[in-house]
């Protein structure tokens, strides 16, 4: 143990870091942290567990984080491997342009973070479109330039070419910028998106569940059937009219706009 304020002082942030080190990679906190449903914001309690996560990275003290601070949280909670691209988001985060970032900064963070794990990012930009807009707006323009869209997209889970191509689909009045109306309605259309991913997936369940039931059925058939209970023809019988059972799922049905998200 170190002695003197100086050695008790890199003990409590090396204790710190461990600690914070320990609940990152864990993700004990991540797994178990939503968005609520209808406003796209977190509970007070989570609030109050991300409060926690932020004081532990603190290690100054001052309820801001630098640059680095940033870097570590972020190189644990997300799949960025590009420093850039992390200091990019640095860039976006650090609103009032402190050169950190505080805590009201940091939950509004947080909440995209969370809600690109549970795939609701589209929900969060149309619940928050204003906030985004603002976000991705860098250079205070009133509008976003196909270069922000292009730069800052990745906050939001678009990647590649599919970014320019979401941006060209809404830049209506063909100026290259997105202003606000424009963004908005790129907003209601996420939303669109998200509901028929969320009803695919209801019928996707629904349809291996349907599966699981009929394997089980036909087990149980040919286990009648090798025990005598069956006839071979009422065997065939039940086994085609479990197959008719079976409902088809719908396809896949998107606006053209919807397809490129």
């Amino acid at each position: 143990m170190c002695n003197g304020p100086i050695g008790v002082a890199l003990e409590r942030h090396l204790l710190a870091y461990v600690t914070t080190c320990h609940i990152l990679t864990s993700g004990r906190h991540q797994k178990n942290i939503h968005l609520d449903r209808t406003y796209s914001l977190l509970t007070s309690n989570n609030v109050q567990v991300m409060l926690e996560i932020f004081k532990l990275l603190d290690i100054h003290g001052d309820m801001t984080l630098n640059d680095v601070q940033f870097l570590a949280f972020m190189s644990h909670m997300t799949d960025l491997h590009s420093v850039k691209d992390i200091y990019r988001a640095f860039d976006v985060f650090d609103v009032d342009g402190s050169g950190s970032v505080d805590f009201d900064e940091f939950y509004l963070l947080c909440c995209i973070l969370i809600g690109i794990k549970d795939g609701q990012e589209k929900q969060f930009i149309y619940r928050h479109s204003r906030t985004v807009f603002d976000l991705m707006d860098e250079d205070g323009s009133n509008a976003i330039s196909g270069e922000e869209f292009e730069t800052y997209g990745f906050l939001f889970n678009f990647h590649g070419t599919a970014v320019r191509k979401i941006f060209n689909e809404f830049d209506v009045s063909g100026d290259q910028e997105l202003d606000y109306k424009e963004f908005k309605m790129f907003a209601m259309a996420c939303i669109d998106k998200q509901v028929e991913l969320e009803r695919e997936d209801e019928l996707r369940e629904a349809r291996k569940e349907e599966k699981a039931m009929l394997k089980d059925k036909q087990r149980v058939m040919k286990e009648m059937k090798t025990t005598g209970l069956l006839t071979k023809e009422e065997y065939s019988e039940a086994m085609e009219e479990s197959q008719a059972d079976v409902p088809i799922l719908e396809p896949r049905k998107f606006n053209h706009y919807c397809s490129i998200l």
